[in-house]
């Protein structure tokens, strides 16, 4: 438990400060490095249930859909098509046949939309919206995630997922729930001032719903490859995958809210 608390408490100094004092560009370079670990991890669990994932291929795709988003300006949609097109090329050259095609085909385009694509979400709301915005995103994945942690322990009895997750309890997501809601409902004042009241809580409703489903999945994969954890870079953590699973998907629904509603209010 130390071991967790200590490597935690460091890991969430380095990348906050990292997104609170890197100028966008920069934090695009340690956005693309954290989608390059996890697109490894990625790789070693689909191996694990025996899909072939191009990495080459399917690691650059990665790379190149988390610059495209992440620079607001750049054609994403132009980077997706190529992407899409470059991998299922190369799986065709694998010479893979039958099912097995279509599984690595598969399992390769899903990389760069789900690893490249949140991360990149992640640094063009610190491009478009300012450090606060980014930094708050992170904060109510946190501080959820904490709270689903301890009142799981403390109070949990029903599970959530008992076939997906063994650990997750209905009294942890109720914990999670109130404790990311009123994260983002009162720092949002401060980081995210142009959004009303309502808005920040049905905005941190939603971040932290996708976050929890991020998590689910991510548990999904590796029950699937048949392990605990994605790997064993971060003590007391697991992997890359494991600390970045709700942000997966909580990153794009609080990109697509701020960048549409800047679009509509600030024309």
């Amino acid at each position: 438990m130390m071991t967790r608390v200590l490597s935690g408490t460091l890991l969430l100094a380095v990348v906050g400060s990292a997104v609170w004092f890197l100028e966008p560009i920069y934090l695009l370079g340690l956005a693309e490095i954290v989608a390059l670990a996890g697109f490894m991890e990625y790789a070693q669990l689909a191996e694990r249930m025996g899909t072939q994932v191009s990495r080459a291929a399917a690691g650059s795709a990665t790379l190149i859909v988390c610059a495209a988003v992440g620079v607001p300006g750049l054609p994403v949609d132009v980077a997706l098509m190529g992407a899409t097109l470059g991998l299922a090329i190369v799986v065709l050259a694998s010479g893979r046949r039958g099912a097995a095609a279509l599984h690595d085909v598969a399992a390769s385009a899903f990389a760069p939309l789900y690893l490249g694509l949140p991360l990149g979400a992640l640094v063009a709301v610190r491009w478009l919206v300012g450090r606060e915005a980014a930094l708050l995103l992170m904060l109510t994945i946190v501080v959820s995630d904490t709270a689903q942690l301890y009142c799981g322990r403390l109070l949990g009895r029903r599970l959530l997922a008992p076939a997906i997750s063994p650990k997750k309890t209905v009294a942890g997501a109720v914990g999670g729930f109130v404790a990311g809601v009123l994260g983002i409902a009162i720092v949002g004042r401060w980081w995210l001032p142009s959004v009303d009241l309502p808005w920040r809580i049905a905005l941190g409703f939603a971040v932290v719903a996708v976050g929890m489903a991020g998590d689910l999945f991510e548990s999904l994969l590796k029950r699937s490859a048949g392990v605990k954890d994605a790997s064993a870079l971060i003590p007391g953590h697991g992997g890359v995958l494991d600390r970045i699973d709700a942000l997966l998907f909580a990153a794009p629904v609080f990109y697509i809210f701020v960048r549409y509603r800047l679009m509509l209010f600030h024309p």
